[in-house]
């Protein structure tokens, strides 16, 4: 009896030492495991757009929408993908000796270059639509792209707003009532709305 009871004691103290040991493994491995996650996790999110809206919850949720799939289409359609750390921030004005429409800053360190976008919610007191806002965002990012797809070589504007001065193409003539004129010395009655032209304009000059 007494040697089963030391066997006993013994065999709870073994699996008692066993026990502590793999609850320290245990540990150890959930630690390290943890740690590789987070550092996983930072380096996915280092990657990912960063977009910061100061608006309302839901408005910040709608630009936050709208800023992202106009960033990623617009990359998409050049054929790049987003720059690690491209950071764009929507906020009510932005200066920059005035108060813009939009502003890239880029910051490098080590060789890499990391981009921040600002857009303005409104430009000297007047609202920006949605619409101003993505062509301010392509604007901007354009310059972005440029390290990955190079320089543009072409820049062909156009503008409509501007339409063409018109021509004269046909003669303007002036008509007035003809006042009584004297003929041979005789005072000649003449119809008082009989009209005569006093200046025809053809092609913008005087005939």
């Amino acid at each position: 009896m007494a040697t089963t009871r030391r066997r006993s004691r013994k065999q709870q103290c073994l699996l008692c030492r066993w026990t502590i040991a793999f609850r320290g493994q245990t540990r150890r491995i959930l630690i390290a495991g943890a740690r590789k996650v987070r550092q996983i996790y930072r380096r996915i999110r280092s990657r990912r757009l960063t977009i910061i809206a100061d608006a309302p919850r839901r408005e910040a949720w709608q630009l936050r929408r709208l800023v992202r799939r106009t960033a990623r289409s617009y990359a998409k359609a050049l054929g790049v993908s987003l720059p690690n750390g491209l950071a764009i921030i929507v906020q009510r004005v932005v200066f920059d000796g005035r108060q813009v429409n939009g502003l890239l800053t880029a910051f490098e360190a080590d060789g890499a270059r990391r981009y921040v976008i600002q857009l303005a919610l409104s430009v000297n007191g007047r609202e920006v639509s949605d619409w101003e806002l993505v062509a301010a965002l392509r604007h901007q990012l354009s310059a972005v792209f440029a390290d990955a797809i190079g320089k543009p070589v072409l820049s062909l504007a156009l503008d409509l707003e501007r339409g063409a001065p018109a021509t004269g193409g046909g003669s303007i003539v002036e008509l007035r009532p003809q006042p009584s004129v004297a003929a041979n010395g005789r005072g000649q009655d003449t119809d008082p709305f009989a009209l005569s032209r006093v200046t025809d304009y053809q092609e913008g000059e005087a005939s």
